[in-house]
């Protein structure tokens, strides 16, 4: 079964309740990205992070948030220990390739 990659949220929804992988995704719930020197790019993987990340900020910040957050080198290391203490998998794209914590 070939998934379309540009599936919207609700047809991800659909798509994980019929029990279909989530389109796109690896075996993580985020990715951390290195963007620049001082710039992370922390992407939702899973439903399940996007729903933590959600409830996590402020409900009107929460509706705006298209996927993905970019943040400097600190933010990352504190967002990323709170996402492994709730259980979450995630994929590091680093200089040397990618590596899932």
């Amino acid at each position: 079964m070939t998934i379309d990659p540009s599936c919207s949220r609700t047809g991800e929804a659909l798509l994980a309740g019929a029990g279909c992988p989530v389109p796109h995704h690896c075996d993580c719930d985020l990715t951390l990205d290195r963007i620049a020197v001082d710039r992370w790019e922390i992407s939702l993987r899973s439903l399940r992070a996007d729903a933590w990340v959600r409830k996590e900020l402020s409900e009107p910040l929460g509706h705006c948030l298209g996927g993905s957050i970019v943040v400097d080198v600190l933010s990352a290391d504190r967002f990323i220990k709170n996402a492994r203490a709730q259980g979450f998998r995630i994929e590091f794209v680093g200089l040397g390739g990618k590596d899932l914590l």
